[in-house]
C-alpha cells in the first residue's frame, strides 16, 4: 500500500478520534477485543469475496461516512484495491500495539481456526488462512503518526474488490 494511501486512512482515523467520547478505556483489553471482533466479523467474515462487506459492516455498527464506514471515534474501515488485491482495510488507534495485534490474532484463531494455514506457533503480523478455497492474508501493521500510535489490520485478497451499490 502507497505511504500516501497509509498517510490518508492515518489521518482519517486521528480526525475521527478528536470527534467524540469513548467508551473503554484506549488501549485495555475491551477496547482492544472490540476492535479485534469487528475486524474478524467485517474483514475476515466477508472475505474473499467481500459480497456482503457493506451489510456486514452495517450489522457490526459501523456507518458510512465520507466514503469510509467509521465506527467508535477512531476506528476506519473500507475496501481498497490495488496491484491486483482486494484489501480490507481496518484502521484504529492502537496505544497498546502489541496487545491489539495479540487481541487480533487471537480473535481470528478463536473465529477462523480451522481455515489457518500457517505455523502452529502462530505468526501474528502476517497470518494466511485457506477461505472458500482462496487465500485470505492477514495483516497486521503497527504505525506510529505524529506521535500516536495505531494499526493497520487488513485482509488481502488477489482479484478485484466488488462493486458495491451507491451509498454503500
Amino acid at each position: 500500500m502507497s505511504r500516501r494511501l497509509n498517510s490518508l486512512i492515518a489521518l482519517s482515523a486521528l480526525a475521527l478520534a478528536a470527534g467524540g467520547g469513548v467508551a473503554q478505556e484506549p488501549g485495555n483489553d475491551a477496547w482492544n477485543e472490540r476492535r479485534a471482533a469487528l475486524f474478524s466479523k467485517v474483514c475476515m467474515g466477508t472475505a474473499p469475496g467481500y459480497a456482503d462487506f457493506a451489510a456486514t459492516a452495517r450489522e457490526a455498527g459501523l456507518t458510512r461516512q465520507d466514503g469510509v464506514w467509521v465506527a467508535e471515534p477512531e476506528i476506519v474501515v473500507n475496501l481498497v484495491e490495488h496491484d491486483g488485491f482486494c484489501d480490507c482495510i481496518m484502521s484504529v488507534s492502537a496505544p497498546d500495539q502489541a496487545g491489539m495485534v495479540d487481541a487480533i490474532f487471537d480473535r481470528l484463531i478463536a473465529d477462523h481456526g480451522e481455515q489457518f494455514t500457517g505455523l502452529p506457533d502462530g505468526l501474528a503480523s502476517v497470518a494466511p488462512f485457506r477461505r472458500e478455497g482462496v487465500e485470505v492474508v492477514s495483516i497486521l501493521e503497527p504505525r506510529e503518526y505524529d506521535g500516536t500510535k495505531w494499526l493497520s489490520a487488513r485482509t488481502a485478497v488477489v482479484g478485484t474488490c466488488p462493486a458495491l451499490e451507491a451509498g454503500q
